[in-house]
């Protein structure tokens, strides 16, 4: 089970967020979208139950940032995507399930970003990522208008 939650400032929301979820426990929380923390503040952000998995904070952005929250009962390795993450905007965790790889890619895509760019940066990425027997779970904000009709 997945949460994902659009946030503009992580710090003092935490119970209020946790007690929005249903009954039901999520195994991962991703957080997009203005976090206000930088990296060194988000390492001191505690969600009981929870470990940091990843997280990227923007440089050029203020304030902008994504990370990944995963259950502490899970086996998890952090994908580092330094070299293709320039603007801070992509977090991936690899989850080990069973015989399976899970890749966990939580993307927060600038509305004012390079469309274009960012799917030829996602494709790199899925293609350097992609193994057998490897499953790929994508989502985050790539702030896209659903409800237009456009080609993205």
């Amino acid at each position: 089970m997945i949460c994902h939650q659009n946030i503009r400032g992580l710090k003092g929301k935490i119970n209020e967020f946790l007690l929005s979820l249903s009954a039901e426990v999520p195994h991962l929380i991703y957080f997009t979208e203005q976090h206000h923390l930088k990296d060194y503040e988000l390492v001191d952000t505690h969600i009981p139950k929870y470990k940091l998995g990843a997280n990227c904070c923007r440089k050029n952005l203020k304030q902008d940032g994504i990370c990944i929250y995963v259950r502490e009962s899970l086996t998890f390795t952090n994908i580092n995507l330094l070299k293709y993450n320039k603007e801070q905007d992509i977090a991936t965790i690899q989850l080990n399930i069973q015989k399976r790889k899970v890749i966990i890619v939580c993307i927060c895509r600038a509305p004012c970003g390079n469309f274009e760019c960012f799917l030829n940066k996602l494709e790199i990425i899925l293609n350097s990522l992609h193994k057998r027997n490897s499953e790929f779970i994508i989502c985050g904000d790539i702030n896209i208008n659903y409800l237009e009709s456009n080609n993205k």
